[in-house]
């Protein structure tokens, strides 16, 4: 088998394969990219993990019309491919080196195809998903299902958690699928077409907290960028913070003043030792840990031990609406 992956959810299927029978004879994973300030060339998760292994490890700029590399594959003599958030559509000429292009894709498929599917069911506040082993196309995520497995969404469960719950639960599935293979005993289910929907891959601008939602929407707005990448808001006098958890719910009777002006989205309706609250388009929510620019993360009670915040101040609307709530 040949694996291709490159995030940590990738790892976490790796891990169930290494534990497994099946033997895996090389790794394509992404190219280094540089990273912190010093810009030094780093590993892709994948690659980190499988560089005990001895076996060869692959990290090709670009898979189409690669004529190097589909000749080293294929000297592999590999049964299988196992694709699992590799991050780049694997052309026609490489799932043809084998008669089972293994995909490992973490949603309830048909639905939330695309690249990604695990923060997407977050910013939908979905509380189940699914993970599936299908056949490869050259098409996206269209191929027949051979295993799936629903998995609940646990109300307090963030990105990351989320991310490593899948990864392991596809590990699992795929160590299944290799072993029915192996006894050719396969059975595969076509997708409904009609059913399909399409997530699409996010950017930094799209992490910022539009107020406007609902209480609900907002608290799991946050989880969706935790620990990664942070859901970041602006206050009213310019300061930046990224907000990394909240609680639904409204401020305490005796914190509230009473003569405290009409509420809008965004704004601070109440300020207490270990944490703030601030209105949304429907509820309100408490803040409970952020970050400040150029900090670390921190509890609020840290922050608002040295920084001054009063209600009536607010956070500024949402610049690029609401658009992560959407399925593309």
């Amino acid at each position: 088998m040949i694996f291709f992956g490159s995030s940590s959810i990738s790892c976490a299927v790796l891990g169930h394969l290494l534990s497994s029978s099946h033997e895996l004879v090389g790794v394509v994973t992404q190219p280094d990219t540089p990273s912190g300030r010093r810009m030094i060339q780093k590993p892709t998760p994948v690659c980190l993990d499988a560089t005990h292994l001895d076996i060869p490890i692959f990290k090709p700029e670009k898979l189409a019309n690669n004529l190097e590399l589909r000749g080293q594959l294929r000297e592999l003599r590999a049964d299988a491919l196992l694709v699992v958030s590799y991050g780049k559509i694997i052309p026609k000429s490489l799932l043809k080196l084998t008669d089972w292009p293994l995909n490992v894709h973490p949603s309830d498929l048909p639905r939330l195809r695309g690249a990604s599917p695990v923060r997407t069911a977050l910013l939908l506040g979905l509380r189940e998903t699914a993970c599936c082993i299908m056949k490869m196309t050259p098409r996206l995520d269209d191929g027949d299902v051979l295993l799936r497995e629903s998995w609940e969404i646990k109300t307090d469960c963030n990105y990351g958690d989320l991310e490593q719950e899948l990864g392991n639960l596809g590990g699992r599935l795929a160590v299944q699928a290799l072993d029915a293979i192996a006894s050719n005993a396969v059975s595969f289910t076509p997708q409904d077409e009609a059913q399909a929907t399409y997530c699409r891959t996010f950017e930094r601008s799209d992490t910022e907290i539009d107020w406007g939602a609902s209480a609900v929407e907002v608290e799991a707005f946050v989880r969706a960028w935790d620990p990664d990448m942070g859901a970041y808001t602006l206050l009213d006098d310019g300061r930046r913070l990224k907000i990394w958890k909240v609680r639904v719910g409204d401020p305490p009777p005796e914190l509230l003043q009473d003569d405290r002006p009409a509420t809008r989205p965004g704004q601070i309706l109440a300020v207490g030792r270990k944490a703030f609250w601030v209105a949304s388009g429907q509820g309100s929510v408490a803040v409970e840990e952020l970050q400040p620019d150029n900090k670390k993360r921190m509890p609020t009670a840290s922050w608002l031990a040295g920084n001054a915040l009063q209600p009536g101040q607010g956070f500024v609307p949402c610049q690029s609406g609401s658009r992560c709530f959407e399925e593309a």
